[in-house]
C-alpha cells in the first residue's frame, strides 16, 4: 500500500506551561520507538504542543507492516517425548498453544521450536491500537482524574484528532472518541474545524489562529515584542526562562506594551524585575545602551490582536497593584537597619529538632570561625565571614522577602548596601545561597564561598542527624544540591580543608540531644559526599572505575581530583596495565595471609618491616632495592602534589615485580622467610594505596 501521512492531536483543557515540553518530548520518543518496534517505515515523526493541545504529525507511514517470523522456544526436547516415543502433554499442549502440529515443530538449542509465520496489518488498523497507547504512555509530575474509566492525565481530555491520511483512525479513550476534526482558538470559536490532510495539519491550525510549533510561537514573541517597544525607543529584557514558559502558556502570541508610574523606578531594579516577570510573566523594557529600566512593560496575551486596550488597562492596573506594594514594603523594612532584624530570627523555627534560625546561624558562625582557624586566615576575612554568617538570615524576616520569597538573599544584599556594610559582607549575604541549581554560578569572593559551605554543611548535617535522608529520587530540601555545591565551592577555591574534617565540625556543634549516633551520621553524610562527587566526576568524563579507585578515601577536594587527573592519564600506556595487575596480585595475597584485616605482618627487625639478611633470592633483593628508592622519591612527589610523576616513578616497580613472582613463592614453609616477603609487599601495597586503590581498575 501507498504511504501517507499520519496525525494525532490530544486537545485538553489548558496544561500547565511546564508540562508541554514535557509531552512533546516524551511524545515523540514513544511514537518513534513504537513504530520502529511494529517494522513500520516512515520518514520522520514531528511533534508539536501548546497549552491545549499535544501533536505527533508522521510523515510517509508505510502503509502495511511487513510479514514476520516469530520463533518462540518451548520445553526440552528430553521431555518432549515419553518413554513410549510418544509426544508428551507438555510437547502437545506447546503445539496445540500456537496452532501446529507436533511433527511441524522445530528443535533449537535443545529445546522445542514453534515458528510462526505472522502476517503483516494495515497501518490504519494498527494505529488504532497505537494511537491509545502512545496517550496512555505519557507521565506527568501531576495528574488527574475526571471521567468514569479513572483514566488520569494533566488536564481532563476533550478531543482526539486521528488520521491516516485523510482516513479516520477510530478509538476510544478516556470516555472520548476519536474524530476527523479538531478545534482552533478557544477565544474564537467552539466550532468543529475538519481536518482534511495530515500533511496540511500545520498551516490549517495556523489559520484558526493557533501555531502548533512552539519554535513559531518563539519567533512571534520576539517579532511582535521588538515592533511593539519601537515606539518608546527600548529593547526588550527576554530572559530564556521565562520566555520558555510564556512560549507554552499561549497559542497564538499577541504583544501588547504597556506603562506604569515612573516613581516605581525608585525600586531596585531586582524588585522592579521580579514584579514584571515572576508574577505577571511580562517582560521588561530598558535602554539599549545604559540597560536601565524604562516604565514600560511587554506582554503577550493569547489571541488576535483586538480589544488591545482593555486588555492593556488590564495589565497596567494588576502591575501597578504589585508594584504598590512592593514599595510599601521596601518603605516599612528600610524603618530599620538589617542589623535590627536579626534578634527576630528566634521566633522562625528552621527545623523542630535543630531550632530557629537563629540557632542555624549561630551553628554557622561556629563552623565558619573553625574553617578560618584552618585556612590561617587574618581577622579581617574572619570578621568579614563572621558578620556575613551574622546577617546572613536577617532578610527572611522581612516583609519584602515574606511576600516575594524569591527575593532572599537578594534583599539582605541591598538592605546591607544601604546601611553602608562592607561590600564584601553584603555581596556574600546574596551569594550564600549559590550555586542555586546544580551547575549554577559559585560565589565570587572567598569569604561568600566560606559562608556557603558553612551554611549548607550545618543543613546537611543537621539533617542527617535527625533522619531527614535523601531517598530514591525524592529530595524535598534539597540535600543533593547543597552536596553538589560544597563539592564544586571547595574545588573552585582549592582550600584544603578535607571532608571528614568539616563534617566531622559540622556535627559537633549541632544540639548534643539531636545526634543520637554520631559515627553513623557521620560515616552516612560522607558516603553521601562521596557519592556526589562520584557523579561530578563521571560526568566529566572519568571512567567510574579510576573514580572508585581514588576515592576509596577522600582527600582534600583539589588533591583528589589531581590524584584522579594523573591515574586518568597513566592508565592508558601498556607498561601501566600490567602493573595494576601485579599490585592486584600483590593485595591478594597480603589479604589472604591476614584473613581478619590489616596490613600488618610488618617484620620488627627494621624500619621498612623488611630484613635484607633474609633476602635470598635475585629477584627479591632487586624488587627490595627499588621499593626502598622508590619510597624517597614517591613521598616528594606526593608532597608536592606531583602525582603524575609519582605515578611515572611506580612504573619502575613493574619489572621488579613481574620478576619476584616468577621466582619466588611468597608463603614459604620457612615462617621467617615467609614473613619477610609478606612484608615487602605490604610495604608496596601501602605504597600504592597513597595514591590510589588499583584494584579498582577493571582492565587490571
Amino acid at each position: 500500500m501507498t504511504a501517507k501521512d499520519a496525525l494525532l492531536e490530544i486537545g485538553c483543557e489548558e496544561l500547565p506551561a511546564s508540562f508541554v515540553p514535557l509531552g512533546i518530548k516524551q511524545l515523540q520518543g514513544i511514537a518513534e520507538h513504537s513504530l520502529r518496534d511494529h517494522h513500520l517505515v516512515f520518514k520522520s515523526v514531528c511533534v508539536y504542543g501548546t497549552p491545549r493541545r499535544l501533536a505527533v504529525c508522521i510523515q510517509e507511514l508505510a502503509g502495511h507492516s511487513p510479514d514476520q517470523e516469530r520463533r518462540v522456544l518451548g520445553p526440552s526436547v528430553t521431555s518432549a517425548k515419553d518413554a513410549a516415543g510418544q509426544w508428551s502433554a507438555a510437547a502437545l499442549g506447546f503445539a496445540r498453544k500456537h496452532g501446529l502440529r507436533p511433527a511441524d515443530l522445530q528443535i533449537e538449542n535443545g529445546r522445542l521450536c514453534a515458528v510462526l509465520q505472522l502476517k503483516g496489518v494495515g497501518t490504519r488498523a494498527l494505529l488504532a491500537e497505537l494511537f491509545p497507547q502512545w496517550v496512555a504512555r505519557l507521565e506527568f509530575p501531576k495528574t488527574m482524574v475526571w471521567e468514569p474509566t479513572q483514566f488520569r492525565f494533566p488536564r481532563p481530555i476533550r478531543w482526539f484528532t486521528a488520521l491516516w491520511g485523510s482516513d479516520g483512525v477510530l478509538f476510544a479513550l478516556a470516555g472520548v472518541r476519536s474524530g476527523r476534526w479538531t478545534y482552533g482558538l478557544s477565544q474564537q470559536s467552539s466550532k468543529k474545524v475538519p481536518v482534511a490532510q495530515c500533511g496540511k495539519y500545520v498551516g490549517l491550525m495556523k489559520n484558526q489562529c493557533v501555531l502548533v510549533d512552539p519554535a513559531a510561537r518563539r519567533e512571534a514573541i520576539h517579532k511582535l515584542s521588538e515592533q511593539a517597544v519601537r515606539r518608546v525607543h527600548g529593547q526588550v529584557l527576554m530572559r530564556e526562562r521565562l520566555l520558555e514558559e510564556v512560549v507554552h502558556l499561549v497559542e497564538h502570541p499577541a504583544a501588547i506594551l504597556g506603562n506604569f508610574d515612573p516613581v516605581h523606578l525608585q525600586l531596585p531594579r531586582e524588585v522592579l524585575v521580579t514584579c514584571i516577570e515572576h508574577h505577571q510573566k511580562f517582560f521588561p523594557v530598558e535602554t539599549g545602551e545604559s540597560h536601565k529600566l524604562l516604565p514600560h512593560f511587554i506582554g503577550i496575551r493569547n489571541g488576535v490582536s483586538v480589544h488591545q486596550e482593555l486588555v492593556r488597562e488590564g495589565y497596567e492596573r494588576v502591575l501597578a497593584a504589585r508594584l504598590s506594594d512592593a514599595r510599601f514594603f521596601f518603605d516599612q523594612d528600610r524603618r530599620t537597619p538589617l542589623a535590627a532584624k536579626v534578634d527576630a530570627l528566634r521566633g522562625v523555627t528552621f527545623q523542630k529538632d535543630l531550632g530557629t534560625l537563629f540557632d542555624k546561624k549561630e551553628r554557622v558562625k561556629a563552623l565558619l570561625d573553625a574553617m578560618a582557624q584552618k585556612l590561617n586566615w587574618g581577622e579581617t576575612e574572619r570578621g568579614q565571614a563572621l558578620r556575613a554568617a551574622d546577617l546572613s538570615k536577617a532578610d527572611l524576616v522581612t516583609d519584602m522577602v515574606g511576600e516575594f520569597p524569591e527575593l532572599q538573599g537578594v534583599m539582605a544584599r541591598l538592605y546591607a548596601q544601604a546601611d553602608n556594610e562592607d561590600p564584601v559582607v553584603a555581596r556574600a549575604l546574596e551569594e550564600h545561597y549559590w550555586p542555586i541549581t546544580m551547575s549554577g554560578a559559585l560565589p565570587g569572593s572567598s569569604i561568600a564561598a566560606a559562608v556557603a559551605v558553612a551554611d549548607k554543611l550545618d543543613t546537611l548535617a543537621g539533617d542527617f542527624a535527625v533522619g531527614l535522608i535523601p531517598t530514591g529520587s525524592a529530595d524535598p530540601y534539597g540535600l543533593r544540591r547543597a552536596a553538589v555545591g560544597i563539592l564544586r565551592i571547595l574545588e573552585a577555591q582549592s582550600w584544603p580543608l578535607p571532608l571528614e574534617w568539616l563534617i566531622d565540625k559540622a556535627l559537633t556543634f549541632l544540639p548534643k540531644d539531636v545526634v543520637t549516633s554520631r559515627d553513623k551520621a557521620h560515616q552516612d553524610l560522607l558516603q553521601f559526599m562521596q557519592q556526589r562527587l562520584a557523579a561530578i566526576l563521571e560526568e566529566r568524563g572519568f571512567q567510574h572505575d579510576e573514580v572508585d579507585a581514588v576515592l576509596v578515601r577522600i582527600w582534600e577536594i583539589p588533591e583528589t581530583l589531581a590524584r584522579l587527573q594523573a591515574l586518568h592519564d597513566i592508565r592508558t600506556r601498556p607498561e601501566f596495565g600490567s602493573l595494576a595487575s601485579s599490585f592486584k596480585r600483590a593485595l591478594n595475597i597480603v589479604r589472604e595471609a591476614n584473613p581478619k584485616g590489616g596490613m600488618g605482618v610488618l617484620h620488627p627487625h627494621s624500619e621498612s618491616g623488611v630484613r635484607a639478611d633474609l633476602l635470598q633470592d635475585p629477584s627479591e633483593q632487586a624488587l627490595f632495592q627499588t621499593f626502598q628508592n622508590l619510597q624517597q622519591h614517591l613521598e616528594q612527589h606526593i608532597q608536592g602534589g606531583a602525582y603524575g610523576q609519582a605515578l611515572e616513578s611506580m612504573v619502575t616497580l613493574r619489572d621488579p615485580l613481574d620478576r619476584f613472582f616468577k621466582g619466588v613463592r611468597v608463603m614459604a614453609e620457612d615462617s621467617s622467610l615467609r614473613a619477610n616477603r609478606l612484608a615487602l609487599l605490604t610495604g608496596i601495597v601501602r605504597l600504592f594505596l597513597r595514591i590510589a586503590d588499583f584494584s579498582k581498575l577493571q582492565n587490571a
